[in-house]
């Protein structure tokens, strides 16, 4: 009893002590650079007037009302399909999974038009700038639909 103590006493100070003998990885230096997307207006970057701040504010008020409304209907499709594989049910799982992807097919529709509409009053320094922005997020084209993708079960 007294030697296994001793051994576990022993094992845990190497651990210890072998986690301070190695440096821990400094953050890299310009972490705003790193990670833009945790700022909290990536736009700011684009350098907007008045004038396209004021277009831009009119455009996303254009679509707020579908954009909540498509946000609805997800919830709704995501918790019938979530009582649907509860229940086993996967008639109604297979026919809300083919609803959720036209409903998805138009909230893709409506963020394009939207971004387009947004890029249109930018000028062309700012639109490879927000095309740059865009590659550097990695863009979202596709990332929504992963789940239509996987093999049935």
């Amino acid at each position: 009893m007294y030697l296994d103590k001793r051994n576990f006493i022993l094992a845990a100070s190497l651990i210890l002590s072998a986690g301070a003998a190695f440096p821990q990885s400094a953050p890299p230096a310009d972490t705003a650079k790193t990670h833009k997307h945790h700022r909290g207006n990536p736009l700011a970057e684009l350098n907007l007037t008045d004038a396209q701040k004021e277009q831009a504010k009119s455009i996303r008020e254009k679509y707020r009302a579908s954009s909540e409304d498509l946000r609805t209907q997800m919830r709704t499709f995501h918790e019938q399909l979530k009582a649907a594989r509860e229940a086993n049910n996967t008639a109604e799982v297979d026919r809300l999974n083919h609803d959720r992807e036209a409903l998805f097919a138009k909230a893709k529709e409506s963020w394009t038009a939207q971004r387009n509409e947004f890029r249109a009053i930018l000028t062309p320094e700012q639109q490879a700038k927000f095309d740059q922005m865009k590659t550097e997020r990695g863009g979202r084209e596709g990332k929504r639909n992963w789940r239509s993708e996987k093999p049935q079960a």
